[in-house]
């Protein structure tokens, strides 16, 4: 009598709970290839959803990214990417463990970016600069650039801003596209804070 009613309170739950969805995202960019990093982890799932953050120093090397994967079973996976600036070192991989009771916290950012239109920014907008800010640009040496890119499939999006932050103030053009830059890429680095 016990395991009937324990099974009777469970299958309710089991019946109406489903494996989050991967929300629809309107990339910016396609390729002929397949999504690079589906290969590059390891993945059986070709249609994944793959999020990439990365914070430099130097422009046009990014000594750390961190990924985080969205698995159309409801899983979430992490990965850490050390290149070396060195041509002959090899790249090292690193998975991180997403704890299965933080899935939904990552589900939950990813739906809201994607609902509230954050991933919809535009790339032009995160270089302009403006004329007050031009003469910043020889005081500044040593500030960081952000990267942040959403991979799926063939598609893909990336967006790429020198110190963001420093400029988004509303007399700066540009400051709504450097505020979304900010906002996503700060939530998704909190979310793989543990």
């Amino acid at each position: 009598m016990k395991n009937l009613l324990l099974l009777l309170t469970i299958i309710p739950f089991l019946a109406f709970s489903q494996a989050p969805e991967i929300p629809k995202i309107d990339f910016q960019s396609n390729t002929e290839e397949k999504n690079r990093y589906v290969e590059l982890f390891g993945l059986n799932d070709a249609d994944a959803l793959v999020v990439r953050l990365a914070y430099s120093i130097l422009p046009d090397i990014e000594p750390e990214s961190n990924y985080i994967v969205y698995l159309n079973n409801g899983k979430v996976r992490r990965y850490r990417i050390n290149e070396s600036a060195q041509p002959m070192a090899s790249t090292k991989i690193k998975r991180i463990r997403v704890k299965k009771k933080k899935y939904s916290e990552y589900w939950a950012f990813l739906n809201l970016c994607a609902s509230e239109g954050k991933f919809n920014i535009d790339q032009s907008q995160l270089a302009t600069l403006g004329e007050k800010a031009n003469s910043w640009k020889n005081a500044i040496s040593g500030g960081q650039t952000y990267t942040f890119g959403l991979y799926q499939g063939e598609n893909y999006t990336e967006y790429k801003s020198f110190l963001p932050s420093m400029f988004t103030d509303e007399e700066y053009p540009g400051f709504e596209d450097k505020r979304k830059l900010i906002y996503v890429m700060e939530g998704f680095k909190t979310l793989t804070e543990d």
